[in-house]
């Protein structure tokens, strides 16, 4: 594991500055840094929820240490966030963690809901059947089975809606090639609209559907540490604050704002999933 520092000095710093121990200023008032522990991934995924939880405890001029711990396999980020070797990390908000006894959910849901509008990642030759696509029958009709990660809150929402979907076990990135061959039982993937452009870009095998919006109620949220569950009115704070000063939306503007619009949502077919059991 790689462990990354940045702490709040109240002034400008470049991320990720240093990998040894900075202590921050604590405040006249007394006020102690927030210890944090996040995990994170180095291509740049997490930029923005690190960057959201960052800007707004600066908001509410919370003082904090930050140790980014990297690259760590989602199913043991959960794990150590159990046990407190990391103590704050963020996912798909759901009912199911909302009440593991391991874990503290933020109320706050950190994309405004654009995670779960989807936008599909295709094989080029099958354009025309998306094309075709005028329901949720239709789509089932299709007989194409949608590709997520295995135990992904995603796939409840497909499977209520009756969608035939494949559940990827093995490492996420070689899940692409297999829906480019074309014979490994995936045929498309739905990501967020706040991920499928840069995706497209880093795997050209595959297009971007240009026709359908699928849209379900999901979204991510930071999830704590029991032994840091004193931290959430703090942190719910800064994040409301982020919100009413319009700071979250700047961010949401600056880290998606450019792949949205070219996304064209407004012009696309929205076909509204029903949300999964546990979510929410």
């Amino acid at each position: 594991m790689i462990f990354k520092l940045r702490c709040l000095c109240f002034s400008a710093c470049t991320l990720f500055v240093s990998a040894s121990s900075i202590s921050a200023p604590v405040p006249a008032s007394g006020v102690a840094p927030l210890e944090l522990r996040i995990a994170v991934v180095s291509d740049g995924r997490a930029d923005y929820f690190a960057r959201l939880l960052e800007e707004s405890l600066k908001l509410i001029q919370q003082p904090y240490h930050i140790q980014y711990v990297q690259d760590i396999p989602a199913r043991r980020m959960w794990w150590m966030l159990g046990r407190g070797d990391i103590n704050v990390f963020y996912g798909m908000q759901s009912k199911e963690k909302d009440n593991d006894k391991q874990l503290v959910p933020v109320r706050n849901s950190l994309t405004n809901g654009l995670i779960g509008q989807r936008v599909l990642l295709i094989r080029r030759s099958d354009t025309e059947a998306f094309l075709q696509v005028r329901s949720l029958g239709d789509l089932k009709q299709t007989g194409l089975i949608a590709g997520f990660g295995a135990g992904w809150g995603d796939t409840r929402v497909w499977k209520a809606s009756g969608l035939p979907l494949y559940e990827h076990a093995a490492p996420w990135n070689t899940v692409y090639a297999m829906v480019a061959a074309g014979n490994r039982h995936v045929d498309y993937l739905p990501r967020g609209v706040i991920e499928v452009l840069a995706e497209a870009r880093a795997h050209p095998e595959l297009v971007v559907e240009q026709h359908l919006l699928l849209a379900y109620k999901a979204d991510f949220g930071f999830y704590l540490s029991p032994s840091v569950a004193h931290y959430r009115p703090i942190i719910e704070r800064a994040l409301k604050a982020a919100e009413a000063s319009g700071l979250k939306a700047r961010l949401i503007d600056e880290a998606f704002g450019a792949d949205i619009k070219a996304l064209n949502l407004n012009r696309r077919l929205r076909l509204q999933l029903p949300a999964a059991p546990d979510q929410r």
